[in-house]
């Protein structure tokens, strides 16, 4: 609950916040839609969906991403083996019909009759190649982590993928979530360049790519699961929020993501608009890479936990629409320990830590972030750096984009010593403990503790649910005493929509044209 007090401080402050964003709306909103008016405006109707993203694909290469709303655009062409549903909470099938866990081997059996875009059938060389195109660092993917277990790929018959794995591995579902099948066929057609030419099994094909502008798909009539309601799909990146939301009172866009709080009653008010919400999964989260300095220190990275108010934040920015993080994840996390709690906001003891770190005179640091990736992420970092002053630390803000960012010259190369992120969707706390904190997997964070590896290894190998969770809750336990990261929040997902489209809300930032329909 937010005491009256503090809901008359939080009010004033976002007033005089809103009068900035409307003055500012009011004044630039011609010449930040000019670069974006084309002819697919005014698009609303049951043969195309207009979507305005903050986020797109920066290249055609399915496996060079590593990040939930690309993977919603890329779902529309290609398919996983399985995917998770939220509402019942078990893994179900897509390509894979079913599945059986053998100690060190996953035997999976593919659905039949399902074809290509190509008219090529699926088979389990079709897996295999876009498992190894996944495991292809050098040619820049990001998802080879996900099969760093996997020792050996099996194919004893067209229909019948059998993965071999190290040791016994309980959460390879988890693994393939978000893993795509590409046609092996199309891959041999066009060699080198196959990947500017996706085929897939997907509800639409691929027709066309603008990188920073448009990614266009077109229905596949011959679906395996029957034809999607809506024709084509285009999905234009439109970072600045002022230009999302115009485009979508204008009729220009049918579709929108990340709808600032603030906007939320404009929007409700407005007579052909809707405003959809649902609680997310993803975690947001300030990460230190503990191979640059000053961030080698624990005692820096405590004074970090120390400086930063994060239930502040999600009251006064997002208007109490979150859920600050207690612990290394969220109590909706399978691994959480309700147990653990946050470190407090506490500017005197970050000081004193710093001192015994050496940095009794204070301490310099750089906090990286790609605007307009999340909501109100300049905001956020803005209030970050405030709040860290206080415990001593003097922060200067670096944005990047996205694809700089999040490549090798960025985060995935280990070349960001702090930076504002987020995680998901997050089922299982696994996911994240190996992505970013076991020995060698990444280089996003390069933290190192032999005891942390012991326990992550052993959960993945445990059977007996209750004893994974306790594992995992021993390896919260030291990420909270270590803290390479700062666990911040969970925000509800918002979306502005035309109120004659239809669709089907994901917790995990997906949209896809195939839960779409025009009332």
């Amino acid at each position: 609950m937010i005491g009256e007090e503090d809901r008359m401080s939080k009010k004033t402050a976002l007033t005089s916040r809103r009068d900035f964003l409307k003055t500012s709306a009011t004044l630039s909103v011609g010449s930040i839609m000019a670069p974006y008016i084309h002819r697919y405006a005014f698009a609303a109707s049951r043969d195309r969906v207009t979507i305005y993203h903050s986020t797109l694909a920066d290249n055609v290469n399915p496996y060079n991403q590593s990040s939930s709303p690309i993977y919603g655009n890329w779902e529309h062409v290609i398919e996983p083996l399985v995917e998770f549903d939220y509402a019942k909470k078990v893994w179900i099938g897509v390509l894979a019909e079913s599945w059986e866990f053998q100690g060190n081997r996953w035997l999976f059996k593919l659905r039949k009759e399902i074809k290509f875009h190509n008219g090529a059938p699926l088979t389990s060389k079709d897996v295999v190649f876009s498992v190894e195109k996944m495991r292809d660092e050098k040619a820049g993917s990001l998802q080879s982590s996900n099969f760093k277990e996997v020792t050996e790929i099996q194919t004893p018959d067209d229909e019948t993928v059998i993965f071999v794995t190290k040791q016994p591995l309980a959460i390879f579902l988890d693994r393939l979530s978000n893993r795509f099948i590409s046609s092996k066929v199309a891959a041999d057609k066009y060699g080198d360049q196959w990947f500017q030419n996706p085929i897939g099994t997907g509800p639409y094909k691929f027709v066309s790519f603008q990188r920073g502008g448009n990614l266009v798909f077109t229905r596949n009539d011959d679906y395996w699961r029957g034809k999607a309601a809506i024709k084509e799909i285009v999905i234009r990146k439109v970072t600045e929020d002022a230009a999302r939301l115009a485009a979508l009172e204008a009729g220009q866009a049918d579709f929108i993501n990340a709808v600032p709080v603030h906007e939320v009653p404009r929007l409700q008010r407005h007579p052909r608009i809707r405003v959809d919400s649902i609680q997310a999964l993803h975690m947001y989260f300030l990460m230190m890479n503990v191979a640059h300095k000053p961030f080698d220190n624990k005692l820096v990275r405590q004074a970090v936990n120390y400086s930063v108010d994060a239930p502040a934040i999600v009251r006064n920015i997002f208007d109490g629409i979150g859920h600050p993080v207690n612990g290394p994840v969220a109590s909706s996390i399978i691994g959480s320990d309700p147990k653990l709690r946050r470190y407090p906001y506490d500017p005197k003891k970050a000081k004193q830590l710093l001192a015994q770190a050496g940095y009794a005179e204070g301490c310099d640091v750089q906090l990286y972030y790609s605007t307009g990736r999340y909501p109100k992420d300049r905001e956020v970092c803005q209030a970050i750096a405030a709040q860290m002053a206080k415990g001593g630390f003097k922060v200067e803000l670096i944005s990047q984009e996205w694809a700089l960012f999040w490549g090798s010259e960025g985060v995935n190369g280990g070349k960001l010593p702090f930076y504002y992120n987020n995680r998901g969707p997050l089922i299982d706390a696994d996911t994240f403990y190996d992505q970013y904190f076991r020995t060698g997997t990444t280089k996003r964070c390069n933290y190192s503790n032999p005891e942390f590896d012991k326990l992550n290894e052993e959960e993945q190998k445990a059977g007996d649910s209750m004893k994974r969770v306790a594992l995992l809750q021993q390896a919260g336990r030291i990420l909270m005493e270590d803290v390479p990261f700062v666990p911040l929040y969970h925000l509800s997902n918002i979306y502005g929509v035309a109120k004659n489209l239809a669709w089907k809300m994901k917790p995990d930032e997906k949209i896809l044209g195939w839960d779409m329909k025009i009332l």
